[in-house]
């Protein structure tokens, strides 16, 4: 009953509004103040040695929701965080396009996020006559923006191409192109809250069927809860914060076993910690901050807590650090502070300090970034001049070879030994040695 009230109540007010404006000046204005850009704030002074370090990178990013706004991902865009065209500039050479299908409203008075609040990405879907009454159909429509836009990127004189990545070889295609001087930005799709798998009346095989639906469709990410509980495991803003359900458990082995990365971002601490029993390979939070120093206005239910990121690094897994206020604080060098908890931990543990670490933006994810990512080369400088400067050889684990490294070695056809080799010669246009081909048999 009390979502049917925040429906009546926003569709009234859309009502009025659209009265008034179009439905495309309402989507402008909305994207425009959910996505701003980056601030302004206590950003590193560029040195040339700095950018020439950035440009040899190849970096790689987690997680973008780019897909759910009515941008064209081959346009620069004056709204928002993400298109192709940006990402060259930026030097970003594989980025994670995740599809939002949920996104209920937290009321003020709240301490958790329930499946019955207003779901925003509902009514956004609604004003862009996209699907507004199917989670499914949300995510398989901006699936298939995603490989509308690849199709016309090849096509396209006047914008890099957008590869979609399926595979290690694809991976390993992106990797041997821009080595050559192509300009070619790689993009894995990726889904946030697959809320229509799973729950009552469902069996184990119908759970696996709509998992293989989605692998066959092209996604190779996949978190099973976003901000909210669902059939699969609690969340960690949601009412109960329970751990996996048996669908859950099904979703994630089969997700596993197909070559579909698994994202634990959003999930309960209990999920999370069943999840790292449960699954056989690494995986992925593609985006988070850690509740070590976090001050308002970070959010420490979001962040993981240092067991939570012991999980992760027992498994191998790679933490995306997120770049937005919520999750690291309203510092953009927190960034690097919160990775250099990571590595602290990770030599607690006996582990190698920087291979479990990455990018996990959530640009065009209804937030703030504190980098934006034509600026990424600041971050690449705030790495460098912080009180304790990071490596350069851990620079380029945290910019992208770790993110290409699991990707790698989970991606159909791939392997741990051949990640290992290929992503170490993995760079950016600053730098390109030559590739040499493995001998084929």
């Amino acid at each position: 009953m009390r979502g049917l009230k925040y429906w009546i109540a926003v569709l009234a007010i859309l009502g009025l509004t659209m009265s008034m404006v179009s439905c495309q000046s309402i989507i402008e204005i909305y994207d425009r103040q959910m996505n701003k850009p980056a601030p302004g704030l206590e950003k590193a002074i560029m040195t040339p040695e700095d950018a020439a370090l950035h440009e040899s990178l190849f970096v790689a990013d987690l997680h973008a929701d780019t897909l759910k706004w009515n941008r064209d991902l081959l346009t620069r865009a004056y709204a928002g965080h993400v298109d192709v065209p940006r990402l060259v500039e930026g030097n970003v050479a594989l980025q994670v396009f995740t599809m939002v299908t949920m996104s209920p409203l937290k009321m003020p008075w709240s301490e958790s996020v329930s499946s019955d609040g207003l779901n925003m990405a509902a009514v956004l879907a609604a004003l862009q006559g996209r699907p507004a009454f199917s989670s499914r159909g949300r995510a398989f429509y901006q699936i298939d923006r995603f490989k509308d836009a690849v199709a016309r990127s090849r096509e396209a004189e006047d914008t890099a191409e957008l590869m979609h990545i399926q595979t290690a070889e694809d991976l390993r295609q992106l990797i041997l192109r821009r080595q050559q001087g192509e300009t070619v930005v790689g993009g894995i799709l990726g889904v946030e809250g697959a809320h229509w798998i799973g729950g009552d009346g469902k069996t184990n095989e119908q759970v696996k069927a709509e998992v293989r639906e989605l692998f066959e469709a092209g996604v190779r990410l996949f978190a099973p809860v976003h901000r909210f509980d669902n059939n699969l495991s609690g969340s960690n803003e949601g009412e109960e914060r329970y751990g996996l359900t048996e669908h859950g458990r099904v979703a994630l082995l089969e997700a596993e076993r197909l070559g579909m990365m698994i994202d634990l971002a959003h999930i309960s601490q209990d999920g999370l910690r069943e999840a790292a029993d449960l699954l056989h390979s690494p995986f992925v939070i593609s985006h988070t901050g850690i509740k070590e120093g976090c001050a308002p206005p970070c959010n420490p239910d979001r962040n993981l807590s240092d067991e939570d990121i012991r999980h992760v690094l027992r498994n191998n897994g790679v933490i995306g650090v997120g770049f937005w206020t919520r999750a690291v604080g309203d510092n953009p060098w927190r960034i690097a502070d919160a990775m250099a908890h990571i590595m602290e931990i990770a030599e607690e543990m006996n582990l190698p300090p920087s291979q479990n670490i990455a990018y996990g933006s959530d640009y065009d994810g209804s937030v703030t970034p504190l980098i934006g990512v034509t600026e990424l080369n600041t971050l690449t400088a705030i790495m460098r001049q912080r009180p304790e400067p990071f490596e350069e050889d851990v620079i380029r684990n945290i910019a992208g070879r770790n993110t290409c490294r699991i990707f790698l070695q989970n991606l159909p056809g791939g392997a741990a030994g051949t990640a290992d080799t290929v992503c170490g010669e993995a760079v950016g246009p600053g730098l390109a040695p030559p590739i040499v081909e493995e001998p084929t048999s």
